[in-house]
């Protein structure tokens, strides 16, 4: 139950200027000892509310609209209207089943307090009444649970709600279409997108993805953000047809994946392998549904997580794009996952096999920058180790950056060179390590670069 200081607080959320007033009132009269005022006071604060909402619906609601002339003429006319107003918005379902029922329970409070029946308000009652009063309706910014929600769906057909395909526009006109949505709106609206995304039209289920999208890179709060979670992460996770969208969901927002049960990580999983397998080398690295970008995500996870549930996938995806500057960028916040890509390129750089080797050496300028900022200066003293391990062992790549003095590699090696300076034993210890023959760390410069 509330406390005094709570109650106090909880003014802060109610919507109306006005409303602000009146439960001031409300709770003046708590304090005082006055609980059967406080009740009537909250009483009256919800029906005006009601009815201020009401009017705001009509513009755009035809149900809403003939309930409020109605209720108008009854409140010109200064007759009881609240008892009407509760029976019509519930039957209209303007106002959920629990709301009606708060409302049914404060009537015969608010009746029972108001005319001698012999019943004296007690201060809990005042509390209770005072603090649901706030929490259920005067906090809201809309009335109806479903009614900003229904026009949001209704939109769905429209061919340029989405006008670029770029996720933060998603976003925008997202947090454009929600921003008056009862929270209590957003469970109902996440089930009819995740249905929509059947829908035999094709303009419905792109809107429809889309939102999606939009509603997980940017959640209102953590309980929607749950919901997501719940309605589309873990009752989808068993539907083929819904894995591209959860990919590319869980892309757009890591948190989606976290304090899942093993079993739904598993099915995550096995998406997010078929995702790879499916992805072509054209494919751009910054497409949400890439492994790359999904990879990004699972990385944050707990490490006991990643070992039980994505280990192999996560290995494939390293090796497969371990020279893509979008990965790189992404795991250089994770040392563990760091590790492991630049293990992956030592490998390719040092590689017996040819094609290897000569492969990475043809493209190595073009990376010379990302890898730099990758590595550290260790770390590219011993690329270049491997780059000479392949060269001595015949790779013809490998031989023409020796022969160039690593000259197309700028930026990688000038921080080998600064390792030679700073960590000379270290450096030899790579040597020794990777190819003793090159011999000295300290005459390394003078005969390399």
């Amino acid at each position: 139950m509330s406390s005094l200081r709570d109650m106090e607080e909880l003014i802060s959320d109610i919507v109306d200027v006005e409303l602000k007033e009146y439960m001031r009132e409300a709770l003046t009269c708590y304090m005082t000892g006055a609980h059967r005022a406080c009740v009537v006071l909250s009483f009256i604060a919800i029906f005006e509310d009601l009815f201020k909402k009401l009017d705001g619906m009509a513009t755009t609601n035809r149900v809403a609209r003939a309930i409020f002339i109605e209720i108008s003429k009854k409140r010109d006319e200064q007759k009881v209207y609240e008892s009407d107003l509760l029976n019509k918005l519930k039957a209209e379902k303007i106002i959920t089943e629990i709301d009606a029922d708060f409302l049914s329970v404060l009537r015969t409070l608010r009746n029972k307090a108001a005319h001698p029946s012999g019943h004296k308000p007690t201060a809990e009652e005042a509390r209770y009444v005072y603090s649901k009063t706030i929490h259920r309706f005067l906090s809201k910014p809309v009335l109806s649970t479903t009614q900003v929600a229904d026009q949001i769906l209704s939109k769905l057909t429209n061919s340029y709600l989405f006008p670029t395909s770029n996720i933060q526009d998603h976003a925008t006109v997202v947090n454009e279409g929600v921003k008056n949505l009862h929270h209590d709106g957003y469970s109902y609206l996440l089930k009819k997108l995740i249905e929509s995304l059947d829908n035999a039209n094709e303009q419905i289920k792109l809107n429809a993805k889309r939102y999606l999208l939009g509603l997980s890179i940017k959640p209102l709060n953590d309980d929607v953000l749950e919901q997501i979670k719940k309605q589309l992460l873990i009752e989808c996770s068993t539907d083929e047809s819904k894995r591209q969208c959860l990919m590319e969901c869980i892309s757009t927002n890591g948190n989606l994946l976290k304090n899942i049960d093993d079993i739904v990580y598993l099915r995550l999983n096995k998406m997010f392998e078929d995702t790879i397998s499916a992805t072509k080398p054209s494919d751009q690295h910054t497409y949400l549904r890439h492994p790359v970008q999904i990879a990004n995500s699972i990385i944050g996870l707990d490490a006991m997580v990643i070992d039980r549930c994505f280990k192999s996938s996560l290995a494939e995806v390293f090796e497969t794009y371990k020279l893509s500057p979008v990965l790189m960028k992404h795991v250089k916040g994770h040392v563990w996952a760091k590790d492991k890509v630049i293990q992956s390129i030592f490998d390719q750089a040092g590689s017996s096999t040819f094609s290897e080797a000569n492969s990475f050496a043809q493209s190595a300028s073009s990376y010379d920058g990302d890898i730099s900022i990758l590595m550290d200066d260790l770390n590219c003293f011993e690329l270049i180790i491997h780059i000479c391990t392949a060269g001595d062992w015949g790779a013809f790549g490998a031989e023409g950056m020796m022969k160039g003095k690593f000259n197309n590699i700028p930026k990688i090696k000038e921080k080998a060179i600064k390792a030679l300076k700073d960590n000379n034993d270290n450096c030899q210890q790579v040597i020794d390590r990777i190819r003793p023959s090159i011999g000295k760390a300290g005459d390394f410069e003078g005969s390399y670069f």
